[in-house]
């Protein structure tokens, strides 16, 4: 039975690409291997010159004074110095901060990947120009140089930050590869020392997109923990639990969410209440209703009105079912609701209420057997002692009900015209 629907926010053409031949093509360096081998940088001379440390501070105070151009200008006019491959290095890495802050994303790109190919930075320096170079290429949506630069990165990177494998995975998610891409947003999502929605999303999504719903569960209990006020995780929480046959553990989530007054739709709380009624705990269901119906939460309408009695007649609650019956049976005009209301009131040996019900529920001229009824009337007047007109009931229940009706009817003025003798 299902209950909700969902909207992938994005689809993409899955990959097929298995396991196995995944780690057949990993190299040593790769960043999925457990046993990858980190690159050692090599040693170089990393020291500047007295007149290039004091034209850098001149870049510096520019710089930080907002003067991009002036700054810009400077860092130029050092090329043309007799510098050293490190000192090249660090002027085109600082170019690389101008234009970016410049907003040109081409020149920052292009001094950037100056700096790295020289190699003459320490770790830390090179690795960060490394990592802005993918960022840059990421923020050009050129998805293939992402990943290339990203590589590199990893190759002397001993422990990388979570941050350089989420950039990897959506790289590989937007190129229409999420099997490739998931395993680059899980180690991303364990590796992040604070929780991240949207990284902890798009690993949720293609899990979901390829039915991997024990890991899936996983991550969405992940959401709900960590913004447990958010309706969607809890609906898909649910939702997951369904696709995997687990029914109870569905009404679980989506009850944990009521509680923790996350479950404010209409829509949901409707499937909370119709998932109780399905698990058979209509009692539930019916408080569920009309509470939310009095708040304000879930209209009183007709569907709704219906859904509560229901539950009320399930959780043998009969006098909130009649009470139900009520409000709908006027709004609907249905004489079978007054059917339902007399048959309830049946069982409390209401006699003088079921026979004002059958009454109701005969001016409906498009009862399907109003023979039923007459002998329903009948008998609720026999029990009140109005013998006379039970009879008249039963007598009415032959003329015009079924041939059971006939029969039912004939053994009943039997039996008044008997009880009336005695």
């Amino acid at each position: 039975m299902r209950f909700f629907k969902y909207n992938a926010a994005v689809i993409f053409l899955l990959s097929f690409l298995t396991a196995a031949e995944a780690a057949s093509n990993l190299s040593k360096h790769h960043p999925l291997r457990e046993d990858r081998v980190v690159l050692d940088r090599p040693n170089s001379v990393r020291q500047f010159s007295y007149n290039v440390n004091k034209k850098f501070e001149g870049v510096s105070d520019r710089f930080g004074a907002g003067d991009l151009d002036g700054a810009m200008e400077s860092l130029e006019s050092m090329l043309e110095w007799n510098l050293s491959k490190y000192e090249k290095a660090v002027v085109y890495q600082f170019m690389g901060f101008v234009f970016v802050q410049k907003n040109n994303i081409d020149e920052a790109i292009r001094v950037f990947s100056k700096t790295v190919d020289l190699n003459v930075l320490s770790n830390t320096q090179h690795q960060s120009t490394q990592f802005n170079l993918a960022s840059l290429y990421g923020s050009k949506e050129e998805w293939d140089l992402t990943i290339d630069a990203l590589m590199k990165f990893y190759e002397f990177e001993r422990d990388p930050v979570a941050e350089a494998y989420i950039m990897t995975g959506i790289a590989y998610f937007q190129k229409g590869l999420p099997l490739e891409a998931l395993p680059y947003i899980h180690i991303a999502n364990q590796k992040a020392t604070k929780p991240k929605e949207s990284w902890l999303q798009l690993e949720l999504a293609i899990l979901f997109i390829n039915k991997r719903y024990d890991e899936a569960i996983t991550v969405v209990k992940q959401l709900s923990t960590f913004w447990p006020e958010k309706e969607k995780y809890w609906e898909t929480m649910a939702g997951t639990y369904m696709e995997m046959q687990k029914d109870a553990d569905a009404l679980a989530a989506l009850s944990l969410g009521y509680k923790n007054e996350a479950i404010t739709k209409e829509e949901t709380l409707e499937s909370l209440a119709r998932l109780n009624l399905y698990l058979e705990i209509p009692y539930q269901a019916a408080t569920l209703i009309e509470k939310n119906i009095q708040q304000g939460s879930i209209e009183e309408n007709e569907e709704n009105l219906r859904l509560l009695l229901g539950a009320w007649t399930a959780a043998r609650e009969f006098k909130k079912a009649i009470s139900v019956i009520d409000v709908l049976a006027p709004l609907t005009g249905e004489g079978k609701l007054y059917i339902q209301k007399a048959m309830l009131l049946n069982e409390s040996g209401d006699w003088e209420g079921v026979q004002e019900a059958t009454e109701k529920a005969l001016t409906d001229q498009e009862l399907e057997n109003p023979g039923d009824v007459y002998i329903l009337r009948g008998m609720a007047q026999t029990e009140l002692g109005n013998y006379a007109q039970a009879i008249s009931s039963f007598t009415q229940a032959m003329e015009i009900g079924t041939e059971t009706n006939k029969r039912n009817a004939e053994a009943w003025i039997d039996y008044v015209s008997e009880r009336k003798l005695n």
